[in-house]
């Protein structure tokens, strides 16, 4: 059974994702607030040391809350 397709949404909505960081989070898979807002402690760490290059910054900029914020509008 396919899948259905996974919303690709603005990333750069959420605060501190320029272009560039929403290009690297897309080539890592990570085009979803859905995503985002599901993400475990591991999978943090993940990108912020092999995607971003810049530890904490998921969690000080909330980006879970953000996309969650997002997603419900």
């Amino acid at each position: 059974i396919a899948q259905a397709p996974v919303r690709q949404d603005d990333l750069k909505m959420i605060s501190g994702v320029g272009p560039g960081l929403e290009k690297k989070l897309q080539d890592a898979g990570i085009v979803s607030y859905a995503q985002i807002a599901a993400l475990t402690d591991a999978e943090i760490t993940e990108l912020e040391t092999n995607v971003i290059k810049f530890a904490g910054r998921i969690k000080r900029d909330d980006w879970i809350g953000q996309a969650t914020q997002l997603m419900a509008q």
